[in-house]
């Protein structure tokens, strides 16, 4: 044989070569891809919750400089957080749901020590098999405001620095992740056949190697992460596969009195993103307050669910079951007892309410009203009314609205203070959808666009 068909053979064994391995990586990628999901199973319930807002037992000796910052914390229960956890974790040990997920605002003020204890308690749950999946808000990653409470003084705490975040809930999310984005807090993960999901960090504090500073209300989906993210929904449509994603800014404005430090810098970019990978349902929170909202973006309908602060009444959390195109969302409350409380849900309730009711009596003793039975009934209002938008318990009818209109306290109101009234005005009626259920079929020929 010729050198010539010598080095034919050779080339032609090569080749072979290299293409058993070219199939054997093939079939290996795709095997791993098949173990990256987190789920074999189709039906999948997880849960739902967001700004539990944790503040540990240690940092606080409910003393004055405590209960200075209760007055001041818009109506959370910071007191029975603990014991509260701790029945909220027993029912999900009970009820067994695949997933808890948390968008954000995980502690009071990014106390590191807030963060370990709360991983601590949710470790009960992993424990059990419920998969954890949590991402930072505005007041978690390196706030200068993390503070402790002792006697009449407040005093600095380690915050919670990035570094920290990742390796404090390890467990809770980053170890499940099957992509991490490197220039943020944002992962993604291969939940079944069918879905995969974004959990994505909206934030703007200062590196680790940066002064902390008091938290930034405001978010945005920095440049290389909105590279990255795109890069995981082509993933995603290359698979045919649907993408819920969360995070903790909103991308509409669910109130026009709470938009500006709420809604994404970006939100109109980021929306353009979302309807062209056709994604369906965002879930955020931030507002403190449950709304669902639709709007239509380059002819995709693109929902955004808010839940509300899990550490005000009614203490709700959210309820979903995804099958297939089918999407079952239901908010429900955290009705349980704690120690030391025959009624805790009236409790957080009526918390919420008085907080409501100080705003009332404050904005009309300043308007110059100062007939205290007047006060009462319009005060009163405020805190009922509040409470009803906080809860989601808005989407009301025009009758409904005349009837609250005509109230006294709605009078009184529109009487003596202009603030006031276009505040309440603001909240009585959520004229675009059901804020506590929402129940959907994706269409499958979506995901061919």
């Amino acid at each position: 044989m010729g050198n010539e068909g010598m080095r034919k053979k050779i080339r032609f064994a090569l080749l072979s070569i290299i293409v058993v391995l070219a199939a054997v990586i093939y079939l290996g990628q795709n095997q791993e891809q098949q173990e990256e999901t987190l789920f074999k199973k189709e039906a999948i319930e997880f849960w739902v919750i967001s700004d539990p807002h944790y503040i540990d037992k240690s940092l606080t000796d409910s003393g004055l400089a405590f209960k200075k910052i209760k007055q001041t914390a818009a109506g959370k229960e910071l007191d029975y957080q603990k014991e509260s956890w701790q029945a909220f974790i027993k029912k999900a040990m009970e009820q067994k749901p695949d997933m808890l997920i948390i968008t954000g605002d995980l502690t009071l003020n990014g106390e590191k020590i807030s963060a370990e204890k709360l991983a601590e308690l949710l470790k009960q749950l992993t424990n059990e098999g419920i998969n954890v999946f949590v991402i930072p808000g505005n007041h978690d990653v390196n706030d200068g405001w993390a503070r402790k409470f002792v006697g009449d003084q407040q005093e600095k705490t380690d915050p919670i620095s990035i570094a920290d975040f990742k390796e404090i809930f390890a467990d809770s999310g980053y170890q499940n992740a099957t992509n991490y984005d490197k220039n943020s807090l944002s992962y993604s993960v291969a939940v079944n056949q069918q879905y995969n999901f974004l959990f994505l960090d909206s934030n703007i504090y200062p590196e680790d190697n940066q002064p902390q500073t008091s938290p930034t209300t405001g978010g945005t989906i920095r440049g290389k992460t909105m590279k990255w993210v795109k890069k995981q929904l082509e993933k995603a449509k290359q698979e045919k596969k649907k993408t819920l994603v969360f995070m903790h800014h909103n991308i509409y404005a669910h109130n026009k009195l709470l938009s500006s430090g709420f809604v994404l810098n970006n939100a109109d970019e980021f929306k353009q993103v979302l309807a062209e990978y056709q994604v369906p349902i965002v879930f955020s929170g931030h507002i403190h307050a449950q709304d669902i909202m639709t709007e239509t973006t380059d002819d995709h309908p693109l929902t955004e669910i808010v839940s509300s602060s899990f550490s005000i009444a009614p203490q709700a959390y959210g309820v979903v079951k995804l099958k297939g195109n089918s999407f079952d969302y239901q908010k429900k409350a955290n009705t349980h007892s704690v120690a030391n409380l025959e009624n805790y849900s009236q409790y957080i309730k009526e918390l919420f309410i008085n907080d409501g009711k100080s705003l009332g009596y404050s904005q009309l003793i300043d308007a110059g009203l100062s007939d205290s039975k007047k006060l009462d009934i319009a005060a009163e209002f405020v805190g009922q009314v509040n409470y009803r938008f906080f809860s989601g318990d808005d989407f009301i009818t025009d009758n409904e609205v005349e009837k609250i209109k005509a109230e006294a306290g709605y009078q009184i109101i529109s009487e003596n203070s202009k603030f006031l009234k276009e505040y309440i005005d603001s909240i009585i009626q959520d004229k675009n959808q059901e804020d506590n259920r929402l129940k959907k079929d994706f269409d499958e020929c979506t995901l061919s666009r």
